[in-house]
């Protein structure tokens, strides 16, 4: 089913939909400084970093604010895990292995957020053009989003790319990319969100144990991207609604995410911004899942 309908977006929303990269992994921040304060019992220096941390988050909806805390990211990644790790000291923690896996896991997410600031940094002044991407770098890129995902399950599951690798309880993600020259990938910058919000969909909604699927061509006229996954799919009447600004399907409603809440979003206002086309295809029957598939022509 092409989706077609027409979105109007507030000024805060596009802030948000720009940003939107950045409120993902300031939600995995909030997420484990919030796991950290519940190991300490709630101290009230955790329960001033949790604040600070959603305060961020809500300027983002204010571009020039947002902007301002893009620029300020590695001060406030350093002040963060500066007042945490002085907490595990005056707590006696540092040998507290759980403690210990908590706070490596936070530096992580801080590197995954300095870097999602950067790219928004770097595109800022040319928002729209067109960029060479380096076909191992994008592989690289996705690899080390896959691994960011899987230590966040903190032993919950682990993600394969090798079909022999594939237990029971894991995920199978095999993810290909194909250009002219098989080296480098024109695209937007913005694009590489896009692909990142929607493997991270797919495998939020797929039982542990489904296979993800996806794949981006550059057909030196322009871009086509297709994601599938064996997950829980969409109900028929909800799949226009979807892309609306903060929906969620009836029967995802319930299920705590970590997300900003609008990928889909995103993905539409994107691929129509740069004048392309985007079809989703999911029956609700499990296992089949959903298909999404997006083309944008090179201008």
């Amino acid at each position: 089913m092409e989706i077609t309908v027409d979105l109007p977006f507030s000024l805060d929303q596009l802030s948000l939909l720009d940003m939107h990269s950045v409120l993902n992994v300031l939600n995995v921040v909030q997420y484990e400084l919030l796991q950290i304060a519940e190991a300490m019992a709630y101290p009230s220096e955790m329960d001033a970093l949790c604040e600070e941390t959603a305060a961020v988050a809500e300027a983002l909806t204010d571009h020039q604010a947002a902007m301002a805390h893009i620029k300020a990211v590695d001060d406030f990644a350093a002040h963060v895990l500066r007042e945490v790790t002085a907490l595990q000291i005056a707590r006696g923690l540092q040998e507290d292995m759980h403690y210990n896996i908590s706070v490596t896991n936070l530096i992580g997410i801080f590197e995954i957020l300095k870097i999602r600031a950067l790219e928004i940094l770097d595109r800022a002044d040319h928002p729209t053009a067109w960029q060479v991407h380096e076909t191992a770098k994008l592989e690289e890129n996705f690899t080390q989003m896959l691994r960011a995902i899987e230590r966040n399950s903190k032993g919950g599951y682990q993600i394969v790319t090798n079909l022999a690798e594939h237990e029971a309880g894991d995920y199978l993600v095999h993810f290909d990319i194909k250009s002219p020259n098989g080296c480098t990938v024109l695209m937007p910058p913005i694009f590489q969100d896009v692909m990142r919000d929607l493997l991270a969909n797919a495998r939020k909604y797929t039982p542990p144990g489904g296979v993800i699927t996806a794949g981006l061509v550059d057909c030196g006229e322009g871009l086509r991207f297709v994601v599938q996954d064996t997950g829980m799919g969409i109900p028929e009447g909800e799949q226009r609604k979807v892309v609306e600004f903060g929906y969620r399907a009836s029967n995802a409603a319930s299920r705590q995410t970590r997300g900003g809440g609008f990928g889909l979003t995103k993905a539409f206002y994107i691929t129509k911004t740069f004048g392309g086309r985007m079809w989703i295809d999911s029956p609700v029957e499990m296992g089949k899942g959903t298909r999404i598939e997006i083309e944008i022509p090179r201008p």
